[in-house]
């Protein structure tokens, strides 16, 4: 029998071993050159002008939004589809996560259904690039400008996508990134806000830093939320990996599409003219409505393949409910979705027998998983 194939697994070797290896030799772990390095490095692959790192992506989003001066009493827009941290980072601001239901199609937020919950207490806008495929990033900054609200984009997910032939990662006034171990750049922990705006920036890196604007100058309230020069030794060597990570994940996924392409009760992920490049994060597919996702799922493990539910909605999360008093049938759009979608493996390193393998059994147990 085949080896049980995981959901997703880290592409790192020996180089980022040396990497840290040599790091800790050097005697500097805590933040200095090195994450001056990667923040260098990744300002120059996305073609931003700034570029800040933080221990991870609920720090940036949190550092994001106090840099917009988001306090108590403020609403932003939250997509109901999303990691928890997405929300849990206005509500550290004190602020309201006011929830908004995604399209079925993309499983992203369309930008009229963003401007339905604008009110005068809006302060952001939060995008999701979920699965790591973009947002459209022009209409939401007509959106934005339109009712001058500053839009956040959480591409926590969607490093080494491509919106109309650009990198993801100057398009928002603001991005924040995930390098989280099922990234596909990853740091183990670690986050990385871009900007083109000086101001921002500044504040971010001073927020990052227990609010100094110099040692032992505290200008205002900040957190510990540094990088280490160790974390940043590993996501040198993986920023130098992406575009080969990003070639071999399109590869996977185009095999699954054609694989699954006009299925009568699978539906592969939709993308947009707008995206040049998805970055393939995790592959979704939509199963249809008659088919028992939970039956699937076990007979998938049973075949030796992983598979994850994502997230859900986080209004129903028990924390929010408790807090807001949303219930099920709150949001049914993003409660049909998150019913009917499953991740599949796919990461760098599988074989072909391997892509096969997930194919085969995906199309078997699908047919034996009908209620």
């Amino acid at each position: 029998m085949m080896t049980f194939i995981p959901i997703a697994q880290p592409f790192i070797d020996t180089e980022e071993a040396d990497s840290v290896y040599n790091q800790v030799k050097s005697g500097w772990i805590s933040m200095g050159k090195r994450v001056k390095q990667f923040e260098s490095i990744v300002q120059d692959y996305l073609s931003v002008k700034h570029a800040v790192a933080f221990s991870n992506g609920t720090a940036t989003l949190h550092a994001a939004l106090l840099a917009l001066n988001v306090k108590p009493g403020d609403e932003v827009l939250v997509p109901s589809l999303s990691y928890i941290s997405s929300a849990n980072a206005v509500v550290f601001c004190g602020a309201k996560p006011v929830f908004v239901e995604e399209n079925e199609k993309t499983f992203l937020v369309d930008p009229e259904t963003f401007e339905s919950k604008i009110t005068p207490k809006t302060k952001a806008i939060m995008s999701v690039d979920l699965k790591g495929m973009p947002v459209d990033f022009d209409t939401l900054n007509a959106l934005s400008e339109k009712h001058d609200i500053p839009l956040i984009s959480d591409s926590a997910e969607s490093l080494g996508a491509k919106y109309k032939d650009k990198l993801v990662g100057s398009q928002a006034l603001v991005h924040s990134f995930s390098l989280f171990a099922n990234k596909n750049i990853t740091t183990g922990e670690g986050g990385i806000i871009t900007t083109n705006n000086d101001d921002i920036a500044k504040i971010c890196q001073c927020i990052r830093n227990q609010g100094q604007s110099e040692r032992y100058v505290h200008v205002m309230i900040g957190h510990n939320y540094r990088m280490t020069d160790i974390v940043a030794s590993i996501g040198i060597p993986q920023l130098n990996r992406v575009e080969f990570i990003m070639k071999e994940k399109n590869r996977l996924a185009m095999a699954y599409t054609n694989a699954f392409l006009n299925h009568p009760l699978i539906q592969p992920p939709y993308v947009p003219e707008y995206v040049s490049r998805h970055s393939w994060y995790m592959y979704c597919l939509m199963l249809d409505e008659s088919v028992n996702r939970d039956r699937l799922a076990e007979r998938m493990i049973e075949n030796g393949v992983d598979y994850r539910l994502s997230f859900p909605p986080i209004p129903l999360q028990p924390i929010y409910q408790k807090m807001y008093g949303y219930k099920e049938g709150d949001f049914p759009n993003s409660e049909k979705i998150f019913n009917q979608f499953i991740d599949i493996p796919c990461w760098v390193g599988m074989s072909d027998d391997q892509v096969q393998h997930v194919i085969d059994t995906i199309l078997d147990a699908v047919e034996k998983s009908k209620n």
